[in-house]
């Protein structure tokens, strides 16, 4: 599964569109580049759900706790990241 990183982090690289990269004869608009900082919140909320659902697997907590876990981590994470 995707979510299982059983090869640790996964490192992305960010490659920033073509100017030329469009449909010809068509108006494409483009998605903003993630900031290092949203690649980041990526990266730790992948960690943290491989740890929480091997922890669910292992019997250390419920699969209906695991998932209010990483609701309620996602939440945290976000309110500790928007700028004020």
């Amino acid at each position: 599964m995707a979510d299982d990183l059983a090869d640790g982090f996964r490192h992305l690289r960010v490659v920033p569109p073509r100017p030329t990269a469009g449909i010809p004869g068509g108006r494409v608009a483009f998605a903003p580049v993630p900031s290092e900082q949203a690649l980041w919140v990526e990266e730790l909320m992948a960690f943290l759900r491989a740890e929480v659902r091997a922890a669910a697997r292992g019997g250390v907590i419920s699969a209906a706790d695991s998932e209010q876990l990483l609701a309620r981590l996602g939440l945290v994470i976000d309110q500790a990241l928007t700028p004020r």
